[in-house]
């Protein structure tokens, strides 16, 4: 009679069942905290995937960067390569058409070259160097034969180197005076023939 009276007067339960009742709280809240462990780690863990593609979108940009810089720097020296070689080029033209010139006769190489230029507009040498140089003179006749300040006397109108010579004396002035008559009879140049008239004089006195 006791126990029905106690359970019909509401008298608490049996102490086993508050034990349950702690340990599903003791489970759920023990899940609550690994729910919560396992989004942080998914958290960090999402964090550092997007470090590492971010540090990767850095190296590649910077490698991209550095073959554009290394791309430019090898345009730069084939650039620089072709016109060096180029200008080798030319040199070595100019240098063929000058020696041609010279050979046919030219005084003035640096005009003569200019003109050629012009001519080789392309850059191109000529097919035939000598005859190039050879058309160019016969067009330019100035560029050939040696340039005078003034008309130099013909070798003809030298006096004899003896004339007026006295037959006496010392020999050396007279045969000084023929070997200045000799060398302005074969240059023509008034040079020349000023030195041999002044040793002529000398002689003569």
């Amino acid at each position: 009679m006791s126990t029905e009276a106690g359970a019909q007067t509401g008298q608490p339960r049996p102490i086993g069942g508050d034990a349950d009742a702690a340990g599903e709280r003791h489970e759920t809240q023990t899940l609550i905290r690994e729910s919560i462990k396992y989004r942080r780690r998914a958290q960090e863990a999402e964090r550092r995937t997007e470090a590492l593609d971010a540090e990767i979108d850095g190296l590649r940009q910077a490698q991209h960067d550095r073959e554009a810089a290394l791309q430019a720097e090898l345009d730069q020296a084939r650039a620089e390569a072709e016109a060096l070689g180029a200008r080798l080029a030319n040199i070595e033209r100019d240098r063929c058409l000058e020696r041609e010139l010279v050979r046919a006769g030219c005084v003035d190489t640096e005009t003569a070259l200019a003109l050629a230029r012009e001519r080789l507009a392309d850059g191109e040498p000529p097919e035939d160097p000598a005859a190039f140089a050879k058309t160019l003179l016969e067009e330019k006749p100035h560029l050939r034969g040696a340039a005078s300040t003034g008309p130099s006397p013909a070798p003809s109108s030298l006096p004899p180197p003896t004339a007026g010579a006295k037959p006496a004396g010392d020999h050396t002035p007279r045969r000084a005076a023929q070997h200045l008559a000799e060398r302005a009879r074969q240059t023509g140049s008034a040079t020349d023939v000023m030195a041999y008239m002044r040793a002529r004089r000398a002689v003569g006195a």
